[in-house]
């Protein structure tokens, strides 16, 4: 057993036992999240979204206990009934990427945007106006493989990484996804401690509308229809349902917020806003009555 670290992912060498996958938070897919547990207090789970996700080139997600402990003060880390081991290593400070990568990659190119610009436009009834205005806000980027790039730039202006998602000319995903950061990592142009400090898809856009009614979804393809079709609101992702913290959405302390979850999910993120403090928010029951993980995009689209 390696001693140097109090949570570990766990693993038969660990625990005696095969450990129990499931389906990861953030890409969906099933059997492939393996969760850590706390050595010093019977190898119990942190939570079931602190662990690491098979798929390390596709997905990425890794959320480690210390995210977890720092995101959910309200959630008191519990003493060690041992105390023979040491605390995990701190994480590196945040280190913003170029944002050089973001102009680069700023393309129409995707198979996504050929999506908004044809089958989307034409259902929604939507002007080039409009779609230029959402491409332009949002700086849409593509990959030389056609994948589109959302990236996530905060407040200050700082690129923290870009979601790379594989869509359908139908406006489906095939289940890739990735992170610019990931190659940049490989190749030596990022260091190899740089750590993945996610923000809200959209985030750089509070500073430039500061009194806009804010309303916050789950996938950076809802927000993006819906900042077309309703552009007196300022639509934020985050990326994922798991991708509510105090520390991410401290951003939009002293703004009017509506939260638009995911049917199936409003207990979830109604329990989740609970820690976050300053922000004056209202969670929507609008798609509950929906089949689960119906989100607006597909309401919208189902309605035209």
């Amino acid at each position: 057993m390696n001693k140097e670290y109090r949570y570990q992912l766990e693993s038969r060498r660990l625990t005696g036992h095969q450990p129990r996958k499931l389906t990861c938070p953030h890409c969906g897919k099933k059997k492939c999240f393996v969760r850590y547990v706390d050595t010093h207090n019977g190898f119990r789970y942190v939570a079931d979204t602190v662990g690491k996700c098979d798929h390390l080139h596709s997905c990425g997600y890794h959320y480690k206990p210390s995210d977890y402990y720092r995101d959910n003060q309200w959630a008191a880390e519990p003493k060690p009934h041992d105390t023979s081991y040491c605390q995990p290593k701190p994480l590196p400070p945040f280190q913003p990427m170029p944002m050089e990568y973001v102009v680069r990659s700023h393309s129409p190119k995707s198979i996504f945007w050929q999506w908004m610009t044809t089958q989307v436009a034409k259902r929604l009834n939507l002007t080039d106006q409009q779609l230029c205005q959402v491409y332009d806000d949002y700086l849409i980027g593509a990959t030389r493989r056609a994948n589109v790039i959302f990236w996530q730039i905060d407040k200050q202006g700082q690129v923290h990484s870009g979601h790379i998602m594989h869509y359908r000319i139908d406006g489906h995903r095939d289940g890739f996804q990735g992170w610019t950061h990931i190659p940049l990592i490989r190749t030596g142009l990022l260091p190899p401690d740089w750590t993945l400090y996610q923000c809200l898809f959209g985030e750089h856009l509070l500073t430039r509308r500061p009194e806009a009614h804010v309303c916050l979804v789950e996938s950076e393809k809802t927000a993006l229809v819906m900042a077309a079709c309703q552009p007196q609101y300022l639509w934020l992702a985050t990326a994922g349902s798991g991708g509510l913290s105090a520390e991410k959405l401290s951003c939009l302390k002293g703004r009017r917020v509506t939260l638009f979850p995911d049917s199936g999910c409003y207990d979830k993120w109604s329990q989740q806003m609970q820690q976050c403090h300053d922000i004056d928010y209202n969670v929507s029951k609008r798609l509950e009555s929906y089949p689960p993980n119906t989100d607006l995009c597909d309401l919208l689209l189902a309605e035209m």
